[in-house]
């Protein structure tokens, strides 16, 4: 009965009614407006704050690659993938799990516009750290993995200090190191400098064409051009030591960054980074000047008789023809009558035994040489252990053919009994040279030998191998030289710092 009266009530008074009827309605529209706007807060900030989580090395891992700018130069990039700094980021993204794939450029400042319009995630290439203020704000480095200096070369003429500089017109290459030092020495003394946008090799093409007395390289880049340009001269250097390491921008997050330092530590650790320069850098560490000089003439009175031969070998084994002519070259200076006081004869110097088991009947027939060398080496290559890669692989192979298999494994069971391993041949030609030692060569299988003779071996043809993918580029390789650097005769071809010179 009360709850009808009340209802009553209500009833009996329409306007009250319509009152609290209006009530009820904004109430719940304020609800529902309160509702939405929290739905609404909550969905812009996992927008902004949950989107902005997602970091550098987030969104490089779901592309599954790392895109990387570099130098369009021989030193940092050709088309076989194998020099250090392709090396380098191929082991980072091995190490990561990721596709790797290289954009190039011709300068650094194409180099930061990829970073900058995030057509690549790093950049690599042989890149110096510049000291604090000196380089783009929007730029960042990863810790250093290894030092240059910054050098004055010339080729004709004689230089000596700084102090003759201002006579002389120097080249560049814009926006670098090498600018920024000689920039340093010309706020003491005015320079006439001729600033290059280009590569390296562009440089070099300036003063190899009579446009500049002199040019500013780093260190690593002159040791690798040297035997390119024999008559490349260094004058002195302009700096001390710098760092070098790989660019990021500055505007992302760093997780990248991050990441690459945390590799570069690993590497030093581990003593892989060591390996890695050791492969790319270390049989340029020694020039002979006048064995270079000897090897381009050869090149172009003792190889074409014997370059089919060579070509018929590397179609036969797999093998490049030009690294067969490489040790051609340091077993006999390509001479096909050469003979040895060991008994060893021929281009390839086959022992009269090893001839006998490869088919070859006359050691003195330039093309049986060598293609019974191109057999006997491609045979050594497959018997180095499989855990032994490329490009080490290939110069365990090469001590072989000098020293012998047996005496190669020997210095390896020399550093597996001091606890260590010679899977690289860093590793390993610190340990050939004890096979000369009678505490060490009495305890191996095959006895002595002179250990210290494939360390030279294999860097010397090392250096001659170089030389040869220089002068002989495949099509591939062709691609990538600097218009004006090509070879004019796919024949016989000197670079361009060689032709401007006599003997």
């Amino acid at each position: 009965m009360g709850s009808f009266l009340s209802a009553g009530i209500i009833l009996n008074q329409p306007g009250i009614f319509i009152v609290r009827m209006h009530i009820l309605a904004r109430q719940r529209l304020l609800k529902r407006t309160i509702i939405w706007a929290c739905v609404g807060l909550i969905t812009v900030t996992v927008f902004l704050f949950g989107f902005s989580r997602i970091g550098h090395m987030d969104t490089i891992e779901r592309a599954g690659e790392l895109r990387v700018v570099i130098a369009n130069d021989p030193r940092h990039f050709n088309a076989h993938g194998d020099t250090l700094e392709m090396t380098l980021a191929r082991k980072f993204t091995d190490h990561l799990g990721l596709e790797l794939r290289f954009h190039t450029v011709d300068s650094q400042e194409e180099l930061r516009r990829a970073l900058r319009l995030g057509l690549a995630d790093m950049a690599v290439g042989g890149i110096v750290v510049p000291d604090l203020g000196q380089g783009p704000p929007d730029m960042v480095y990863s810790r250093p993995y290894m030092d240059v200096l910054q050098q004055v070369v010339y080729k004709s003429n004689s230089l000596q200090v700084v102090d003759e500089l201002p006579a002389l017109q120097g080249a560049v290459r814009a926006n670098t190191a090498q600018y920024r030092a000689l920039r340093t020495l010309a706020i003491e003394q005015p320079l006439d400098i001729q600033v290059v946008n280009g590569t390296t090799e562009a440089v070099l093409k300036a003063l190899g064409n009579g446009e500049a007395d002199y040019a500013v390289i780093d260190s690593n880049d002159h040791a690798y051009y040297r035997p390119f340009y024999p008559s490349l001269r260094h004058a002195f250097d302009i700096s001390a030591p710098q760092p070098v390491a790989w660019k990021f921008y500055a505007n992302k997050d760093g997780s990248l960054r991050a990441a690459a330092n945390n590799f570069l530590d690993h590497v030093e650790a581990t003593g892989q980074l060591e390996i890695v320069l050791d492969q790319h850098l270390g049989h340029l560490r020694e020039f002979d000047y006048v064995g270079v000089r000897r090897f381009e003439r050869h090149v172009n009175t003792r190889l074409p008789p014997l370059r089919d031969f060579f070509e018929a070998g590397a179609e036969e084994t797999g093998l490049d023809w030009r690294l067969l002519a490489a040790v051609g070259y340091q077993e006999s200076h390509w001479r096909a009558d050469a003979v040895s006081p060991t008994g060893v004869r021929g281009v390839m110097m086959l022992t009269l035994r090893t001839s006998g088991e490869l088919g070859v009947t006359n050691r003195l027939d330039p093309e049986q040489s060598v293609r019974g060398g191109a057999r006997y080496l491609a045979g050594l290559y497959g018997r180095v252990p499989d855990n032994i890669e490329d490009p080490d692989r290939l110069w365990f192979a090469l001590a072989a053919y000098n020293v012998g298999m047996g005496h190669v494994m020997d210095a390896r069971r020399i550093a597996a009994a001091v606890d260590e391993e010679a899977d690289y041949w860093t590793d390993l030609r610190e340990y050939l040279p004890l096979l000369r030692d009678p505490d060490y060569y009495r305890f191996t299988r095959y006895g002595f030998a002179r250990g210290d003779e494939p360390v030279v071996y294999v860097q010397n043809i090392r250096r001659y191998y170089d030389l040869l993918r220089w002068m002989f580029p495949t099509e591939d390789e062709a691609e990538l030289l600097l218009p004006g650097l090509e070879p004019d005769n796919p024949g016989i071809v000197l670079p361009p710092l060689l032709q401007l010179h006599g003997p």
